[in-house]
């Protein structure tokens, strides 16, 4: 038998931004691309903001009404990519069986 783990870091842009900036801990938030830029959805969201209905690839716009004191805030890719990384290197502590899928995904062998 084969076993394979998969970890899937669950919101894990708006956990990042959520530890950069301590305010911002608890709260409704979005991490969205730029409305001006016509890159205008949601990239991830909270757990506060998913219980308010909010959902991933959602317009900005549909996010604010579904959740009206949510906050947004631009993506910060290099510190997600920071972070990811860190991750990574403690299922290497275990494994050298790691397979990225995205930033907040891996697929993990023992």
């Amino acid at each position: 038998m084969r076993i394979i783990f998969h970890s899937d870091l669950n919101s894990f842009y708006a956990s990042v931004e959520q530890m950069l900036d301590p305010s911002l801990r608890n709260r409704a938030i979005a991490v969205c691309g730029c409305t001006e830029e016509r890159h205008g959805i949601v990239l991830a969201k909270s757990e506060q903001a998913k219980r308010a209905g909010v959902k991933t690839g959602q317009a900005n716009w549909e996010a604010r009404q579904c959740c009206p004191g949510l906050i947004t805030v631009q993506p910060h890719y290099e510190q997600y990519l920071k972070y990811s990384k860190l991750v990574r290197d403690i299922y290497q502590r275990y494994t050298d069986q790691v397979e990225p899928f995205g930033m907040d995904e891996c697929w993990v062998r023992p």
